[in-house]
């Protein structure tokens, strides 16, 4: 339906964009669990299956790899990965669990000439990007607040928040001041207040226990944008004609064309490849959804103070509590 959120269209995954895409096709897989590997091959109808993925790297002719391995190992294996040759990698998110991490494979990225893509699906969504065009056109006015909802964790569920609200606003953050959620050893939501250029405040509720689910609404000086994983946007305009000046809900202008997020990634990232341009979500973006993540970790270790940007604790670790073992 061209009136659903495209991030709730199908495929939702990586092997289901690659085969819904008419630009790719699946072709070999890796996992070195036996039992997830067997159950992948017979769902996708992949017979190309393979342990160790230096092993399907050596085997088959890729174009593009997905690396979806937890995060603790995204480091070694996408280095490993861009060393081998490919032309793309689709990375999953966060992009690292260090500032430092995430420095060593965008060197490697780079020097390789590898173009890579990081998984914060939303950011290419087409409804979002209506709203990115609203907001830079003067849609909604001078933007000034950002409520934005998110669970899962300052890091694993934080970077799909932070960059949406970076691109949203098509500015970068200055300063984070905020508190974790206590009682949690890995990965812990955060709350407060991320600030960007030109007075804007992003307030930020990321803890597990807010039932929100993701959302963002976003208010300047004459409207406002909301949209969230179960809210189409919504688009208001305030209306001063009369004495009294009130809110008049506008028909929002955005449709999608069929295509789930993920597809669309899977060809951005495609076409970067090719012209040499830029993913809408790239390692350099993940890393600035990174340091947001590591700025809240290290406010509330200063007693909710302000952190400012760019961060100098590069090899402050947040431990990521999402993801399979490598090993099994």
């Amino acid at each position: 339906m061209a009136s659903a959120p495209g991030w709730n269209l199908l495929p939702f995954s990586h092997a289901g964009a690659y085969q819904r895409s008419p630009h790719t096709a699946l072709v070999a897989a890796a996992d070195p669990n036996p039992e997830r590997r067997t159950q992948f091959g017979a769902r996708r109808g992949v017979d190309r299956l393979y342990a160790d993925y230096r092993e399907m790297i050596e085997v088959e002719a890729l174009d593009v790899v997905s690396i979806s391995v937890p995060t603790r190992a995204h480091g070694d294996v996408a280095i490993d990965v861009a060393a081998r040759g490919l032309k793309a990698i689709f990375l999953e998110k966060p992009i690292a669990q260090s500032l430092s991490e995430a420095d060593r494979m965008i060197e490697a990225f780079q020097r390789h000439g590898t173009t890579v893509a990081i998984n914060h699906t939303r950011t290419w969504d087409p409804l979002y990007g209506a709203m990115r065009d609203l907001i830079a056109n003067g849609g909604i006015g001078a933007v000034h607040s950002v409520m934005a909802h998110g669970r899962e964790g300052a890091l694993f569920g934080g970077t799909h928040l932070f960059d949406l609200i970076r691109s949203l606003l098509g500015r970068e953050p200055e300063w984070v001041s905020g508190e974790l959620e206590p009682g949690r050893v890995f990965d812990p939501g955060a709350r407060g207040v991320v600030a960007f250029p030109d007075g804007i405040r992003a307030y930020v509720n990321a803890s597990e226990s807010d039932p929100t689910g993701l959302e963002v609404d976003i208010v300047g000086t004459e409207g406002r944008l909301r949209a969230g994983n179960a809210l189409y946007p919504e688009w208001w305009r305030v209306d001063r004609t009369e004495k009294r000046s009130a809110w008049v809900r506008r028909g929002f202008p955005g449709v999608n064309d069929g295509r789930s997020a993920m597809v669309r990634a899977v060809e951005d990232l495609l076409d970067c490849a090719e012209s040499g341009g830029k993913p809408l979500s790239s390692p350099t973006d993940a890393r600035a959804d990174l340091e947001i993540a590591v700025a809240f970790h290290l406010s509330d270790r200063a007693g909710g103070r302000r952190v400012t940007i760019p961060v100098t604790e590069t090899e402050y670790v947040i431990e990521d509590r999402w993801g399979r073992d490598p090993a099994g």
